[in-house]
């Protein structure tokens, strides 16, 4: 399986790039830099059959508007309990979110609104998306893992060992539960669910270095 990976926007997310075959490409997590994205979208020949989001933070998702524009009517796909950040007014609450962490300034100077959330990911469900004749995609089922965010989930692929695991599992560490939505219990319970996977499961966090399961466990 072919994942690529791009580091993007003013928060250095990964925005990890899955490969369904030769032409179609799930992107997850696009943080920003549109135009990096776009390039390497074009480089590949690829067109993204889906816009995947781990979570609603918005240093998550900067990128948004202009590949929505680019590529239109490429379903963005959220957990329902994050989707308040896409849509009419999301920026605004994106502005209040990251004021509260005195960090206005990285929504202040944008102004476009984000689109609206076209499809919804399920705990233990495939992404069901619309348009692929598989129906959903092959081999990739929902986590969701709440704490960070009240909607965060995971991507796991069992059959290749790779979890997605967006700002709930990081290398030697775990997402912020201090933000608005936040909970350190929320987040122990659904660290303790990825724990019960197998050791060698590569974990790609939506922040810094790969890692697996194992190591996380050990640390």
């Amino acid at each position: 399986m072919k994942i690529t990976q791009l580091v993007t926007g003013p928060l250095s997310v990964n925005t990890w790039c899955i490969f369904l075959d030769s032409r179609r490409v799930v992107v997850v997590d696009p943080g920003g830099d549109a135009d990096l994205i776009i390039a390497h979208l074009e480089e590949t020949a690829s067109a993204p059959v889906c816009f995947l989001l781990t979570h609603g933070h918005f240093d998550h998702m900067i990128a948004l508007p202009e590949l929505v524009r680019t590529w239109p009517g490429t379903p963005v796909a959220i957990h329902r309990a994050d989707s308040a950040f896409l849509g009419e007014g999301a920026l605004e609450r994106h502005y209040g979110f990251f004021t509260e962490l005195g960090a206005g300034n990285l929504v202040q100077r944008y102004r476009e609104e984000l689109p609206q959330a076209t499809c919804f990911l399920e705990d233990g469900k495939p992404v069901a998306l619309p348009g692929l004749t598989e129906g959903s995609l092959p081999g990739w089922s929902v986590i969701h893992t709440p704490g960070h965010s009240p909607g965060s989930i995971c991507l796991h692929n069992s059959a290749e060992g790779i979890l997605i695991a967006g700002d709930t599992l990081f290398n030697s560490g775990f997402g912020r539960t201090d933000a608005p939505g936040g909970s350190f219990e929320l987040l122990s319970q659904s660290l303790k669910r990825l724990f019960t996977l197998p050791a060698e499961t590569r974990v790609l966090p939506g922040h810094g270095p790969e890692t697996t399961i194992g190591r996380e466990m050990g640390s």
